[in-house]
């Protein structure tokens, strides 16, 4: 799993081998995923994951989204 930045600025978290998107860290820990899908790519409410308009998150990124605390397997 690796956190990514959606076009509106949301980090989400998206799984490394699947399609699975947990759109918070509370659904990560209570295991509440979705498997957006075309051609709306929709994880919640305004929050998309459109091919071409997402990035890795950064550093940055994870600690203003409050997940700066947990550890990552890589980083940009």
């Amino acid at each position: 799993m690796r956190p990514l930045v959606t076009e509106s600025g949301t980090v989400v978290l998206r799984c490394d081998s699947c399609q699975a998107v947990w759109p918070t860290l509370a659904d990560f820990e209570e295991m509440e995923w979705v498997e957006p899908d075309e051609p709306d790519w929709l994880v919640g409410a305004g929050v998309h994951v459109r091919p071409g308009t997402v990035r890795w998150a950064s550093r940055p990124d994870v600690e203003a989204a409050g997940m700066g605390s947990l550890k990552w397997r890589a980083l940009p």
